[in-house]
């Protein structure tokens, strides 16, 4: 039987009070059941342990001792501060999240879920450190096509298109190109094409020779690195192709 390790924190669901007590079911080892003495509660002293304790309330809760012979896990609510709760709940919520979701792309391409996860969650959690993290960069735009088989690549972007909203940090700022070339239109088309290139920006006409340039990221510092890719890249064709290049960034609210 898997079974946590002492001084482990795990995620539990209590089942059952008792006037010295709670069992609880540790949510991330199939369920098995674990108990909470009435001194392990709180750090306070507890007159009514209900006053705690809810039924089916998900907590997380500090290993104290494991005893593998009798399968007997005895744990502690007291030994958990609020900050670390909140760190083992959103890595458990996102865990299953997960899951779950390679479940939904297991039920898709007709295969067991264990074939998936190596396929699949393996090498782009290597990668990016985190599964939903990378299956918000594909929604961005990211191709994973060099970490998967080619055979994942297409059911990994339609999971993706039909399961992950993202929500996207921007940054923008103002561009004035102008070309006296007898072929001016044309070369600043090609450095509109350029910034667009980068996955994530767009240019908008604001009218006068200018240009809305706007790039989106996961984070402040992915759109700051994109947009700044791009703009140095624009700038390099537009000397090439003798086009005036003048962009100054707006400042982050």
């Amino acid at each position: 039987m898997d079974l946590p390790a002492r001084d482990d924190f795990v995620v539990v669901k209590v089942t059952q009070i008792l006037d010295y007590g709670a069992f609880v079911e540790l949510l991330e080892y199939k369920n098995i059941r674990g108990f909470v003495h009435i001194s392990n509660v709180a750090s306070s002293w507890v007159k009514n342990i209900r006053n705690f304790v809810k039924m089916n309330q998900v907590r997380v809760a500090k290993v104290l001792n494991v005893d593998t012979v009798k399968g007997q896990i005895d744990l502690s609510f007291a030994g958990v501060n609020p900050m670390k709760e909140r760190q083992v709940l959103t890595q458990f919520k996102q865990i299953n999240r997960e899951e779950k979701l390679i479940e939904i792309l297991a039920k898709m391409v007709n295969k067991p879920f264990n074939d998936v996860w190596l396929a699949v969650a393996e090498p782009l959690n290597q990668e990016h450190g985190s599964l939903y993290e990378a299956f918000e960069k594909i929604a961005l735009g990211y191709d994973p096509s060099p970490l998967l088989e080619k055979e994942w690549v297409a059911p990994v972007k339609e999971l993706v298109d039909k399961n992950i909203v993202v929500s996207k940090k921007e940054l923008s700022g103002g561009l004035k190109i102008s070309s006296l070339s007898s072929n001016g239109l044309e070369d600043i088309k090609q450095i509109i094409t350029e910034i667009e290139s980068f996955k994530g920006c767009v240019v908008i006409y604001s009218g006068g020779g200018t240009y809305k340039v706007s790039c989106a990221g996961l984070t402040f510092k992915d759109a700051d690195k994109t947009l700044s890719s791009a703009i140095v890249s624009a700038e390099k064709k537009a000397k090439k192709i003798g086009v005036s290049f003048v962009f100054k960034k707006e400042e982050k609210n």
